[in-house]
């Protein structure tokens, strides 16, 4: 990770190398660029911004799999609520129970830095706790540690998320994650056609008929993998979408 104390402007690469690939996340890249922003000129902001990133983040997940957070949750429940819901192993890992121990300890310490960032957020917070003007401030470095805190929590979140949604869709269906899918049922379908405007079949069912669209591509997903029975052992997450 580039330390701006060095002379090299701060990125979030795992940020933006997960999600900024996906699609429709519009504000979260403007959340990122605004942390990044902010360590350059403003270190304060960044323990608000890192914070507020990961709840984003998680709120975002949880309304792809159809299953929405309580708004009462603070940071530390909100990302436990919402890797409880997401897969923790590769589909197919032989580990077991030993194996999901050892994500479950690394989930443990994640847990420990989102609750460190809501401790740094509430004492040295310039953005949303008023303090007396000479209390002491974080410098630069805790406020990058903040920022890869949250980069490092959020790209290996979003990275689970979306490796799910690649093997089920979730209950918000994103057009361009199923380029196989679309390419077949296009290949299967003629071309509509308006005048001299050509329409792919695949975005039109999508757009008309988003309930449709799911339901094909569900189908299209159980042919390629074969029948649910059959799958293979691991740590399934749970059936969203339906």
């Amino acid at each position: 990770m580039p330390d701006a104390a060095a002379g090299e402007k701060f990125q979030m690469s795992g940020c933006r190398s997960a999600i900024l690939a996906g699609p429709g996340l519009e504000s979260i890249e403007q959340q990122v660029r605004a942390i990044e922003q902010a360590i350059e000129s403003v270190p304060d902001f960044a323990f608000d911004l890192s914070k507020t990133l990961v709840e984003q983040v998680c709120k975002t997940v949880l309304a792809d799999i159809g299953q929405p957070g309580n708004p009462n949750w603070d940071g530390p429940q909100l990302l436990r609520e919402t890797l409880n819901r997401l897969s923790l192993l590769p589909r197919g890992h032989p580990g077991g129970a030993g194996a999901r121990e050892c994500v479950e300890k690394t989930i443990r310490g994640m847990l420990q830095t989102i609750q460190g960032l809501c401790e740094l957020r509430n004492q040295y917070g310039l953005a949303s706790h008023g303090r007396d003007a000479h209390a002491a401030r974080m410098d630069l470095r805790q406020a990058t540690l903040a920022a890869q805190a949250a980069d490092t929590i959020v790209s290996f979140l979003y990275r689970i998320h979306r490796d799910a949604l690649s093997q089920t869709p979730g209950t918000r269906v994103y057009y361009e994650d199923h380029t196989d899918f679309n390419k077949a049922f296009d290949d299967d379908n003629d071309p509509i056609r308006l005048g001299e405007l050509v329409l792919q079949p695949s975005r039109v069912l999508f757009h008309a008929d988003r309930e449709a669209y799911k339901a094909t591509l569900n189908e299209f997903i159980a042919d390629r993998d074969g029948e649910a029975d059959d799958e293979v052992p691991g740590d399934a997450a749970p059936e969203v979408g339906a």
